[in-house]
């Protein structure tokens, strides 16, 4: 009896995973109009914002920033990142999410304490002995209906979206938002670019996404330039955000890791594509989801002008008349 009981859970578990390599993959979907409540609750909504007290589960080890699991008055669970990539990831996946793409729910907490701390390694010179913290990102973890598959990754270059307006849409997003971190299945299970079993109109569908945006914000280019979370340096760059085009390609100053991957073969009629939902994008809205990442006014004031800064040039090129 043992036995078939196992048997049948095998089989079913196969089934799953069957049912998950047929179901439809999903990139991008057309936005509609944010509200400015979106941009301040982000791709989870107001209703699952964190709650405290904070329980301590466990430390996570994995990653370059440290990271502890939570549970909140809510019992939710939350992977708690530390450091100055909090902010660039809190409001990057609001960003995305305006613009159509998928993003896991982030709310940025300012300060809290968490209970029951147990012994930590890279955390501990983040959180105080007695739980207390300071500007964090809380990501939702244990959705049932928003499923992060481990060990499913895709790569820039190997993916079924290759060659379409909404992969090239997303480059130009990744390099806007100035996120030089761009590994993607090639690094393995260390990819940033993850795979989820989300729904969507009520359906299952397999959801292709950017992970982790904590490289963003900040200045592009090599190990000893880049940075993140830097308005000053993301400033600097923006007059550099589009350089020209050549052959119908635009030419992006963007550098990073895997950097060809992210600025190669764009084209003038991909930046037309992406507009519209760029250009959907408000002055208010990049101040709301920028206060709701935890940004100050003067952080908030150099962003949102250098983000409006860099639409202004995808829309000269745009503007420019087709060649024959």
């Amino acid at each position: 009896m043992t036995r078939l009981l196992l048997a049948a859970l095998f089989v079913l578990r196969l089934g799953a995973e069957h049912k998950d390599e047929d179901l439809p993959k999903v990139l991008w979907r057309d936005p509609g109009q944010k509200t400015v409540q979106d941009w301040v609750c982000g791709p989870g909504g107001c209703d699952h914002m964190p709650a405290p007290p904070f329980q301590f589960i466990k430390e996570e080890l994995t990653g370059t920033n440290p990271k502890v699991l939570v549970r909140d008055a809510k019992d939710q669970t939350w992977s708690v990142k530390l450091g100055n990539e909090a902010l660039p990831e809190c409001f990057a996946s609001r960003f995305a999410t305006a613009i159509g793409y998928g993003a896991e729910p982030t709310y940025f907490v300012a300060s809290g304490k968490i209970e029951g701390l147990g012994k930590l390694q890279r955390a501990r010179w983040i959180i105080h002995k007695d739980g207390t913290f300071t500007h964090a990102r809380f990501e939702l973890r244990g959705q049932k209906d928003f499923v992060f598959l481990e060990h499913h990754v895709w790569a820039w270059d190997d993916n079924p979206f290759r060659g379409t307006h909404e992969l090239a849409g997303l480059k130009i997003v990744m390099m806007l938002l100035t996120n030089w971190d761009a590994k993607d299945a090639h690094k393995g299970d260390d990819s940033n670019n993850s795979i989820f079993r989300a729904m969507r109109d009520g359906a299952p569908i397999l959801l292709y996404a950017v992970s982790d945006w904590g490289a963003s914000l900040g200045r592009w280019g090599g190990p000893q330039r880049r940075d993140r979370s830097d308005c000053a340096g993301f400033a600097l760059d923006t007059p550099h955000f589009v350089e020209g085009v050549r052959q119908n390609e635009v030419l992006f100053g963007f550098a990073g890791k895997h950097e060809m991957d992210i600025k190669k073969n764009i084209t003038v009629e991909d930046v037309r594509w992406l507009l519209p939902y760029l250009s959907g994008v408000t002055p208010e809205n990049l101040r709301a989801g920028l206060k709701a990442a935890g940004a100050t006014d003067r952080q908030t004031t150099c962003w949102s002008h250098s983000i409006e800064q860099r639409v202004g040039e995808l829309q000269a090129i745009a503007a420019k008349p087709r060649l024959p």
